[in-house]
């Protein structure tokens, strides 16, 4: 059941010096210029070119860049902030990114207009096919996953992978994936998956996570009570340019959808659902336990490129408390976290993932490849440091962290 997002490069430096570096790094944390602030999923990239990556939980990145975009303008955007934006070659010198809060923009922009919250959402939602691809396009990406289970870290999995995505066109089934995903790489913690597979279901996880993309599926509520509760205000958006914020306040739930006032494009989606003591559904997952889903919450974003939305970035959590059939006492607690980044775009020629390569449909912690250091050590992700202490520590109990990549 399915519920309703330090070096200074110097361009003077002799050929063979130049033709050594394949990669520029900018490394450095995100924040709020008065505060000081982490500012947490900010989007990093270069301005203009589909290549890219966001600020972690802790506002911190690292952010590769092939040599051949040695030129071009380095940019960090966040909602409510206006743009950092330098040369490549000026931004390697920061560690530290200090964006400053967009001046308010009031009703006199855009809330003259009698639309209501229900009208813009319905007119975004109807906008779907002209606002985002209606062709083929290839995305890299990654991909995490961390299990916890009472309350500790029970394994991590990571895959660098390729999407291969239609269309944008309303899907016949919204329950059934519709992109085509190979694999490049994969590594994982020790091997939980036998162990706790009563508690984590052992379909394919990454092909669950697209599914949450409710624009591109169209899951949405259709209720009339669900458009009733939606409000909405003007806020800004990056640079000073105003957004609709479609919103539902209610305890337990918490929605709000960022959308452009111009195209009706939807941008940004937040959502949160359960209070976390009362269960939002239940089921049994199978003759002894029963599975009460107690919170879930969900961020979805979109990047603009070449005239249309793509999707820039997916996190979702759940939190579950399994309860024993037989005695009616709690049996577990456990928590999911999943995000899915995409760190480039390829809308000219993408390649079709035939058969062979497809990823398969049953559990990601199944699939095996054998784990590629260099390809790891040298990959545009979201920076380790989300993999905090607490997690290592648990983690770590059954080895170094390395060790286990490499026997996994």
């Amino acid at each position: 059941m399915r519920l309703l997002f330090f070096a200074t490069f110097v361009f003077f430096c002799s050929t063979p010096l130049f033709a050594q570096q394949k990669t520029i790094t900018i490394s450095g944390r995100v924040t709020d210029k008065e505060t000081g602030e982490l500012l947490i999923y900010a989007t990093v990239g270069l301005r203009g070119l589909p290549i890219g990556t966001i600020s972690n939980a802790k506002g911190e990145f690292d952010f590769y860049i092939p040599i051949e975009y040695a030129a071009e303008t380095f940019q960090i955007s966040m909602i409510g902030y206006e743009s950092f934006v330098a040369p490549v070659t000026k931004a390697e010198t920061f560690t530290e990114f200090k964006l400053k809060k967009s001046l308010t923009v009031l009703s006199e922009v855009i809330v003259t207009d009698s639309l209501s919250a229900g009208d813009i959402f319905k007119i975004a939602i109807n906008r779907i096919t002209e606002n985002y691809p209606m062709k083929p396009v290839e995305m890299e990406g990654f991909y995490r996953d961390v299990k916890m289970v009472g309350g500790k870290y029970v394994s991590l999995l990571e895959a660098a992978i390729t999407i291969y995505d239609k269309d944008y066109e309303a899907p016949k089934d919204y329950t059934k994936v519709r992109e085509r995903v190979a694999i490049k790489e994969i590594r994982k913690s020790y091997d939980y998956g036998f162990a706790y597979a009563k508690y984590f279901e052992e379909y394919n996880l990454l092909e669950d996570l697209l599914l949450d993309n409710i624009i591109k599926y169209r899951s949405f509520n259709d209720e009339a009570l669900f458009y009733q509760l939606l409000q909405r205000k003007t806020v800004v958006g990056s640079d000073n340019k105003p957004l609709y914020l479609i919103f539902i306040d209610q305890p337990g739930y918490d929605l709000k959808i960022f959308i452009d006032p111009t195209t009706y494009g939807i941008l940004r989606l937040e959502f949160g659902y359960g209070n976390g003591v009362e269960p939002i559904y239940n089921y049994k997952r199978n003759r002894k336990l029963l599975n009460n889903v107690m919170r879930l919450d969900k961020l979805i974003e979109f990047e603009p490129h070449n005239g249309k939305l793509y999707l820039k970035y997916i996190k979702t959590q759940y939190k579950n408390v399994w309860i024993n059939t037989e005695t009616g006492k709690p049996d577990q607690t456990t928590q999911l976290f999943q995000e899915l980044l995409i760190n480039n775009i390829n809308d000219q020629d993408p390649d079709w993932i035939s058969s062979a390569r497809k990823m398969k449909r049953y559990g990601l912690q199944y699939q095996h490849k054998n784990y590629n250091k260099e390809f790891w050590e040298n990959y545009n992700v979201i920076k380790e440091t989300p993999l905090n202490k607490q997690i290592v520590r648990d983690l770590e109990e059954h080895g170094n962290l390395e060790k286990q990549f490499e026997k996994n």
